[in-house]
C-alpha cells in the first residue's frame, strides 16, 4: 500500500471512530482556550530598536560570591503554528494561541524531568524556521494543537532536515481532537513521504524505557477506552532504528500542565506525566543512535561495480528496510581487512521481484515490521535461491514482526523446506571466527531475554545452506556499539558472525 493510502486509511479509521462515539454517547469534543492568558498584541520595532539585555552592565562577583551556575541547554522547542485564533464565551471575544493552549506544559514536564530523571534542559519556543535543524542544539521540537493546520515548504524542508540530522518530533492531539490528529499524520507525511504512521506496540521501548505503562486513565472515555481507563495511544514513524515521529492520540499537555480540561479526552495529569518522561528518556537514549544513523560512511561505492567484485544486495522489503548502510559499511571494510578475499565490496539495494536479483550471488533482508512479498516477488526469490543464490536474513533490532514476517514468506519461497538450527560445526560458526557462544547486549541481558548460545538457522537443501537466519537482531551490532533498547547480540560476536557468513556465500 503505497504511503498516500495509509495515510488515508488512518485518518478516516479515527476521525470516523470519533464521530461515532459522539453521535452515541452526546460528546463534542471542547475548542478554544485551556485557561491560558490572552496573547499580547504583537509589537512593533523600527530597525535598530531592541532591548537591552539585563543587567546592563554587569556587576562583577566578590571572589566569596557563589558562582551561579551555568544555564541548562535546550531540550524541547514548542513550535509556534499558526495566528492567534478567536472565539465568543458568554458573550465575550476571546483570544488565544491553539499551539500554545498550555503554557506551563513543557516547564512543568521539565521540571519533572529534573527530580525523577536527574537531568536539567530548559526549553525554547517559536516558529520553525527561527531554529537551526541541528538536534544537537535543539533535540526535540513539540507541536501541541487541537485545530488542523498547514505547514508551508520551507518549513516542511526544514522539519525533514532536522529528521534526518537526528532529531525528534512529538505530537500531541490537545484535548483529543481529531482534527489535530488528522492534520498532523498529513503534514509529517508531506515531511518523509516514503514512512507512514503506525500505532506503537504495548512492547514498544517508549512504554518501559523509564516506568512500565501499560494502562493509562483519561479524563473522558473515548473510543479507545469506554470505561476511562485503557491502554496509551501513541503512533510513530520510525527512520532507521528509531521511532523519529511520535505522537499521542489523546492528549498529553493539559496533564503535563496540572489541570483536567472539562470535557476534553485528554490523559489523566498523573499518567501523562509519567508518559511524558518515558518519552524523554526515549530522546535521550536514541540520541547517540540518531547521530550515527545521520552521517553516512562509505566503504563500499555504490553503483560501480566490476567483474570480480562481492555485491552485498540488500532487499527492498517492507518499508524501513535502509537501516542498516553504516553498519553494512563496517562489515564490509572488516571482512576486506581481516580476510584474504581478494575482490573488492560494495553494497546495492535491489526489488526481489525484478530480474536483476539473480545478478547477485547474496542478499541481505532485514528490516522492523511485518511484509508481506508479491506473488512475482515470492516466484522469482524461488528462482534465485533454486539458481544457486544465497539469502541472509535477520530482523533489524530483533523486532518480533519482521520474524513472525520472515518465517511466513520464506516457507512461501521454499515450502516443504524448514528453518532449523545450525549445527556448531556448520561452516557459519567455523569458516574463519571460532563461535561457540555469542553474547548479547546489555538490554537483552537486564530485561532477561537471552537467547541461545548458537543463534543461527537455516534451510539446507543437499549439501549446501542457501538460506541462513539470525531471529536476533545481528546488523544492528555491525555499528560497533550496541541499541539501547534492541534485542540484539553484542557487537563484538555480530561483525564475527556477519564475516563467517560473507565468507560462506562466498565459497559455497
Amino acid at each position: 500500500m503505497k504511503a498516500r493510502s495509509v495515510v488515508l486509511a488512518l485518518v478516516g479509521m479515527f476521525v470516523a471512530g470519533d464521530l461515532a462515539f459522539t453521535q452515541e454517547g452526546g460528546y463534542s469534543i471542547p475548542k478554544g482556550p485551556c485557561g491560558s492568558a490572552e496573547p499580547a498584541h504583537e509589537q512593533r520595532r523600527k530597525g535598530g530598536e531592541g532591548i537591552a539585555p539585563l543587567p546592563l552592565p554587569g556587576t562583577p562577583q566578590r571572589r566569596t560570591e557563589r558562582k551561579r551556575q551555568p544555564a541548562p541547554p535546550p531540550l524541547i522547542v514548542k513550535l509556534e503554528v499558526g495566528a492567534v485564533k478567536e472565539i465568543q464565551n458568554n458573550g465575550q471575544v476571546v483570544r488565544y494561541y491553539d499551539w500554545d493552549k498550555d503554557p506551563g506544559d513543557i516547564p512543568v514536564l521539565l521540571n519533572q524531568a529534573q527530580e525523577q530523571l536527574n537531568v536539567r534542559y530548559t526549553y525554547k519556543r517559536g516558529p520553525i524556521l527561527a531554529f537551526d535543524p541541528d538536534p544537537a542544539k535543539f533535540p526535540i521540537y513539540y507541536l501541541s494543537a487541537s485545530d488542523a493546520f498547514l505547514l508551508t515548504q520551507p518549513e516542511v524542508e526544514q522539519l525533514r532536515t532536522f529528521l534526518r540530522n537526528g532529531g525528534m518530533i512529538w505530537g500531541d492531539t490537545c484535548f483529543g481532537d481529531p482534527e489535530f490528529f488528522k492534520s498532523f499524520v498529513e503534514q509529517m507525511t508531506r515531511v518523509l513521504p516514503d514512512r507512514h504512521f503506525y500505532k506503537l506496540p504495548m512492547h514498544h521501548p517508549l512504554f518501559h524505557c523509564f516506568q512500565d505503562i501499560t494502562e493509562v486513565q483519561y479524563t473522558t472515555p473515548n473510543p479507545d477506552a469506554a470505561e476511562g481507563t485503557g491502554e496509551p495511544q501513541f503512533y510513530g514513524m520510525d527512520l532507521g532504528c528509531r521511532t523519529a515521529i511520535l505522537l499521542s492520540r489523546y492528549g498529553l499537555s493539559c496533564g503535563w500542565d496540572g489541570h483536567i480540561r472539562e470535557g476534553a479526552m485528554n490523559v489523566h495529569p498523573n499518567d501523562a506525566r509519567r508518559l511524558g518522561l518515558n518519552m524523554i528518556s526515549y530522546a535521550l537514549a536514541m540520541t547517540k543512535l540518531a547521530q550515527y544513523q545521520s552521517t553516512a560512511k562509505e566503504f563500499y561505492q555504490k553503483d560501480q561495480h566490476e567483474r570480480g567484485d562481492f555485491v552485498f544486495a540488500q532487499a527492498e522489503v517492507g518499508e524501513n528496510w535502509d537501516t542498516q548502510a553504516n553498519g553494512i559499511a563496517n562489515l564490509l571494510k572488516t571482512v576486506a581487512t581481516k580476510t584474504s578475499a581478494g575482490v573488492k565490496f560494495s553494497h546495492q539495494s535491489v526489488n526481489v521481484g525484478k530480474a536483476e536479483l539473480q545478478n547477485y550471488p547474496f542478499v541481505y533482508m532485514t528490516g522492523h515490521q511485518d511484509f508481506v512479498l508479491s506473488d512475482a516477488e515470492v516466484a522469482n526469490l524461488k528462482k534465485y535461491i533454486k539458481s544457486g543464490g544465497f539469502v541472509f536474513a535477520s530482523p533489524c533490532c530483533g523486532t518480533k514482526e519482521f520474524d513472525v514476517a520472515f518465517r511466513r514468506e520464506i516457507a512461501r519461497v521454499l515450502p516443504g523446506n524448514e528453518l532449523k538450527a545450525l549445527a556448531e560445526d556448520h561452516p557459519a560458526y567455523t569458516i574463519l571466527n571460532k563461535i561457540e557462544a555469542v553474547q548479547y547486549n546489555d538490554f537483552m541481558r537486564n530485561t532477561g531475554q537471552m537467547g541461545p548460545a548458537l543463534p543461527l538457522e537455516g534451510i539446507t537443501i543437499g549439501a549446501v545452506t542457501p538460506v541462513i537466519y539470525c531471529a536476533y537482531g545481528i546488523g544492528g551490532g555491525w555499528r560497533g556499539f550496541d541499541h539501547p533498547y534492541a534485542r540484539d547480540i553484542a557487537s563484538e560476536d555480530a561483525l564475527k558472525l556477519g564475516v563467517n557468513i560473507v565468507l560462506y556465500s562466498m565459497t559455497h
